[in-house]
């Protein structure tokens, strides 16, 4: 059964607004309307609205909420007679979101931004979540089994489309090689179009955005071709009871929320992740270096970023270099 994606045609979101005012407005006239290679002040703009972008969106905002929805079946969290709130859940993880941004907006600043011109005739697709956060390395690679990753995470990568014709990508410069001329790379292959696309569909959660209606044939074969691979759900929750203690360890036992008594299960762990899509692809300027590193202390944090080390964005001790 397909995902019940809807294919809206028209202008493509952010690239229509020459007239926006700001920083940000600035750069989408410079960039898309007039062509012009990218500046130190675009570069930082981006920078920011994409991790900005990927924080806001009503899909980010139902994921953090996902967490006090969890806590809230555990019994005994609410008062009695109480009903958990999504509305007023959704409005804290967004007011969260935003603190967050405030105060981690340099997190991303270690990533290194190209832009991409797409110079064949299937366009950039964009979409309602359209700052995809994704992580070749991670996805790929058998060490990182069983972890997630997120923002500060060594191998992230994030996609931002701009347009039919330009998009933007953030990639971690200690896993990655992208070959570029100033910045700037020029696609002339479809395949590399349709990798890039790929990540839009898979990362939506029900809108694709495109601008001529005669593609719709193209965007909905893309969609059909992707829908066994959508996360439905696209969050997972599992709950902890508090077993035995195992000299200075403490034991928890994995059970079904059915089966946890208030009365006797006082020390309840509670881990919501999100289920991250495998693309089928991957655009072939996103390549692994040979001397690729990334930083783990071989918990479960994974694996981070050198210069989310070094600029404090990582917690705990005893990190160590790892080659990719």
């Amino acid at each position: 059964m397909l995902p019940r994606l809807s294919l809206r045609s028209g202008r493509t979101a952010r690239e229509s607004h020459p007239d926006d005012r700001g920083a940000y407005g600035s750069a989408i006239q410079r960039l898309v309307i007039q062509g012009a290679d990218p500046t130190g002040l675009d570069r930082l703009v981006l920078r920011r609205f994409v991790l900005l972008q990927h924080l806001r969106t009503e899909a980010a905002s139902v994921s953090a909420s996902q967490i006090a929805a969890a806590l809230a079946q555990l019994p005994g969290v609410l008062p009695d007679g109480a009903a958990f709130d999504p509305k007023a859940a959704m409005l804290e993880a967004v007011q969260a979101a935003m603190l967050f941004y405030a105060r981690s907006m340099k997190i991303v600043d270690d990533l290194q931004m190209t832009l991409v011109r797409n110079r064949t005739a299937t366009p950039f697709v964009t979409s309602d979540d359209p700052a995809v956060l994704t992580n070749r390395w991670h996805l790929q690679n058998p060490r990182a089994r069983g972890l997630a990753f997120g923002v500060r995470s060594g191998g992230a990568v994030m996609l931002l489309p701009l347009s039919p014709e330009l998009l933007v990508v953030f990639h971690d410069p200690g896993v990655y090689a992208v070959p570029h001329q100033d910045g700037v790379i020029e696609l002339r292959r479809e395949d590399d179009v349709l990798a890039l696309n790929d990540h839009q569909i898979l990362n939506c959660a029900a809108n694709l955005y495109f601008r001529r209606w005669e593609d719709r044939t193209v965007v909905a074969g893309a969609v059909r071709e992707a829908a066994d691979r959508r996360q439905t759900p696209r969050h997972r929750t599992t709950y902890a009871v508090r077993d035995e203690v195992v000299g200075e360890h403490v034991r928890y036992e994995v059970r079904p929320l059915a089966d946890i008594v208030p009365q006797a299960d006082r020390d309840v762990l509670v881990h919501t992740e999100t289920l991250r899509a495998r693309p089928a692809r991957w655009p072939r300027f996103l390549q692994y270096r040979r001397d690729g590193r990334l930083y783990s202390n071989g918990t479960r944090t994974g694996f981070v970023r050198e210069g989310c080390l070094a600029a404090g964005f990582v917690e705990g001790a005893g990190y160590r270099r790892v080659r990719v």
